[in-house]
C-alpha cells in the first residue's frame, strides 16, 4: 500500500506502510521501549530503577539494529546477563515453579514488559522467516535475556514489597517432581 499522504505530519512512521515485518519488529520494540519508560515513572527500588535506567535505550538500540547498524554488542549482552545472574542471586538462585502475573503493581507492569519483550522475540522470528534480513543472533539472545531480566525484576519487586506470588499449577503440561 502507498502512503496515504505526502504529508510528513499526517504519517506517523515512515515505515508504517512497508509490507514487510521489520516494521512489526520496530513497532513491538517501540512499545517495549514504551512500557519500561511507564515503570520508570513509578515509585521502584532502586537496583530496579538502575536495571531498567539501563535497559530503556538498548531496547532502542534493539529496535534499529535489523534495518540500520547493528548496535547490540556482546558487552550490552553481557551488562544484562550480569543483572539477570545478580537478581537470580537475589531470588534465591533460582524460582519455584510458575507464578500467576501480578502481585505489586509495578511488579504487574513488569510482567506487561516480560510479555512484550517475548513479542519482541516472536516479531524477529517473523522478519528471519521473511527472509528477507538476517537479524543477527545476537538480537535473539538479547531480547530473549530481555524477558527473563523482566521476569526476575518483577519477582523481586514483589520480594522487596513483601507481595505473595500465587503460585500457578498446570493441568495441561506434566513437570517434574520437586525434590
Amino acid at each position: 500500500m502507498k502512503p496515504v499522504s505526502k504529508d510528513i505530519g499526517e504519517i506517523c512512521y515512515p515505515f508504517i506502510y512497508e509490507e514487510s515485518p521489520v516494521c512489526d519488529f520496530e513497532i513491538a520494540a517501540d512499545e517495549l521501549c514504551t512500557r519500561i519508560g511507564l515503570v520508570l515513572t513509578m515509585e521502584l527500588d532502586p537496583k530496579v530503577r538502575d536495571i531498567l535506567s539501563r535497559m530503556q535505550p538498548n531496547v532502542y538500540h534493539l529496535n534499529g539494529s535489523v534495518r540500520g547498524k547493528l548496535a547490540i554488542e556482546e558487552e550490552t549482552l553481557d551488562e544484562l546477563k550480569s543483572d539477570y545472574d545478580e537478581m537470580k542471586a537475589l531470588l534465591g538462585g533460582g524460582f519455584q515453579g510458575f507464578v500467576l502475573p501480578g502481585g505489586h503493581p509495578v511488579a504487574g507492569e513488569l510482567h506487561l514488559c516480560r510479555t512484550q519483550a517475548k513479542k519482541v522475540v516472536r516479531a524477529l522470528v517473523a522478519v528471519e522467516h521473511a527472509g528477507k534480513k538476517n537479524p543477527a543472533p545476537i538480537l535473539f539472545r538479547y531480547a530473549n535475556l530481555l524477558a527473563n531480566v523482566l521476569y526476575t525484576l518483577a519477582s523481586y519487586t514483589n520480594r522487596v514489597t513483601h507481595t505473595r506470588e500465587v503460585e500457578f499449577v498446570t493441568k495441561s503440561y506434566p513437570m517434574p517432581k520437586r525434590k
